[in-house]
C-alpha cells in the first residue's frame, strides 16, 4: 500500500531489503583502509603510482587508476607537488665586446631569444630582430 502511494515498484523496495555489498566493494574498502595506513606512514607524500608500488610490494597488484580512484574517494593526496625549475641558458664563455659602437656607418643586425610561460603552464620562445644604424 505505502508503495504503491509513493510510486516506487516492489523490486526497487526487495532489491534494498535484500542488498549485499559484492566481492569488489568489499575489496574496494579493505584497500582503502589500507592505502591511508601505507600515505600516513610516509608522511603523505605517496600518490597514486608509488601508493600502487607499496601495494605490489605486499603482493597486492591492482592498476594505478583504480588506486587513484579510491584515493578520491577517500580524500588522499599527496602533499608533494613538482619542483619549478626556469629554464635558463649558459655560456662558457664572457661578454664579447661591441665593435661596432664607434664606427660612423655601421648597419648591425642583433638578434634575441626570451622565454615566455603561458597561462597554461607551458613555456613559449619569441625571438626578436633588430636593426640598428649609427647615422
Amino acid at each position: 500500500m505505502v508503495l504503491r502511494l509513493l510510486k516506487i515498484p516492489k523490486s526497487t523496495y526487495f532489491n534494498w531489503v535484500h542488498y549485499t555489498e559484492s566481492q569488489r566493494q568489499r575489496e574496494d574498502t579493505i584497500l582503502k583502509a589500507l592505502l591511508r595506513e601505507i600515505w600516513q606512514n610516509n608522511y603523505k607524500a605517496y600518490g597514486a603510482p608509488r601508493l600502487r608500488l607499496a601495494l605490489a610490494d605486499l603482493n597486492l597488484h591492482h592498476g594505478t587508476n583504480r588506486v587513484r580512484r579510491l584515493m578520491r574517494e577517500a580524500g588522499i593526496y599527496s602533499v608533494m607537488t613538482r619542483r619549478f625549475n626556469k629554464p635558463t641558458t649558459t655560456v662558457d664563455y664572457r661578454q664579447r665586446p661591441n665593435l661596432i659602437r664607434h664606427l660612423p656607418e655601421a648597419n648591425a643586425w642583433s638578434m634575441d631569444i626570451t622565454y615566455l610561460k603561458l597561462s597554461n603552464g607551458q613555456w613559449v620562445y619569441l625571438a626578436s630582430v633588430f636593426r640598428f644604424t649609427n647615422a
